[in-house]
């Protein structure tokens, strides 16, 4: 297997220096200990504290069988739920959640995000992780909270970048083992089902219940009056 890492001080974005060093790899790293142009979902910023990881993973599309992408975002999820919680406190994992499709929540605020994006021949997932601060939100968006908050040690930042990359690696190259009613099993799993969320895109921002999620990757939710909806692409508060 043939891999490229790339590990800089600054970068506007560690998704668009990924796009410069993709070319016929397997798989790609970028890193970086700050972001001056970060990207969250929707084109929103993504801000940039001292001591939180910024990076950017990139999978070659041969690793990718085309059944495995609609759960891909779940997978992701799973990936950074797993190695987050090896890094924290044990008697704090219980605070870990996803919100869909792959935001990481400790005790209900936001401590990490995926961005995915394609690229020529790459499938290309952006992290940031909040683990020695929590950015303020000032947009509506989810409160914000850090791994640090959980138990994991500041200075552990670059072994939990190793491990997850080693995590989706090793998933990639196993696609044979690859299981999606497994993912999917082990994806809800880590949701707090009993959260309420809001409807960020819509008039109101009306609540919503997660009731479940199908084999595309799509999540279902109970809104206040009884009613249920399947959501592909709306983002939840």
């Amino acid at each position: 297997m043939v891999t490229s890492e790339l590990r800089l001080e600054t970068v506007d974005s560690t998704m668009e220096a990924a796009k410069s060093l993709a070319a016929t790899q397997d798989f790609l790293l970028v890193t970086a200990e700050e972001q001056t142009l970060g990207k969250g979902t929707r084109g929103r910023v993504w801000q940039s504290l001292p001591g939180n990881i910024y990076m950017t993973i990139g999978v070659n599309r041969r690793h990718l069988p085309p059944a495995r992408l609609a759960l891909l975002p779940l997978e992701m999820g799973l990936h950074l739920w797993e190695a987050a919680a090896a890094a924290v406190s044990p008697s704090q994992r219980s605070g870990l959640h996803l919100k869909w499709p792959n935001d990481l929540l400790l005790l209900g605020s936001k401590a990490g995000g995926i961005l995915m994006e394609s690229h020529g021949e790459f499938l290309l997932v952006g992290l940031g992780i909040n683990v020695a601060g929590a950015p303020p939100v000032g947009d509506g968006g989810t409160p914000s909270a850090c791994l640090a908050q959980a138990g994991m040690p500041v200075d552990g930042k670059d072994a939990l970048v190793e491990d997850i990359y080693r995590r989706v690696r090793e998933a990639a190259r196993e696609a044979d083992a690859y299981d999606s009613e497994a993912v999917l099993l082990q994806w809800q799993g880590k949701v707090d089902w009993q959260r309420l969320h809001g409807l960020r895109d819509r008039a109101g921002t009306p609540s919503v219940l997660p009731m479940s999620v199908n084999k595309h990757g799509h999540l279902q939710v109970r809104h206040a009056d009884g009613s249920r909806e399947w959501l592909v692409s709306e983002y939840l508060v």
